[in-house]
C-alpha cells in the first residue's frame, strides 16, 4: 500500500497551520482567514495573501 498521499496531506495541513499561526495571526488578515485561504488555494498561494495583509499596529 502506498502512503504517499497521507504524507502529502499531513505536510499540507502543517504548512497551512504554520503560515496562519506565524504570519497571518500577526497581520490584519488574522489566523482564521489565513487558514481558509491556505486550505482553499494551497499554502503556496496562502503565503503571499497573508504577506500582502498589513501588519497589526502595536498599541
Amino acid at each position: 500500500m502506498d502512503y504517499t498521499w497521507i504524507g502529502i496531506f499531513v505536510v499540507y495541513i502543517v504548512l497551512t497551520h504554520l503560515i496562519a499561526k506565524y504570519i497571518g495571526a500577526k497581520r490584519k488578515i488574522g489566523y482564521g482567514k489565513s487558514v481558509f485561504w491556505s486550505l482553499v488555494l494551497t499554502p503556496i498561494v496562502g503565503l503571499p495573501i497573508a504577506l500582502m495583509s498589513k501588519p497589526i499596529d502595536a498599541p
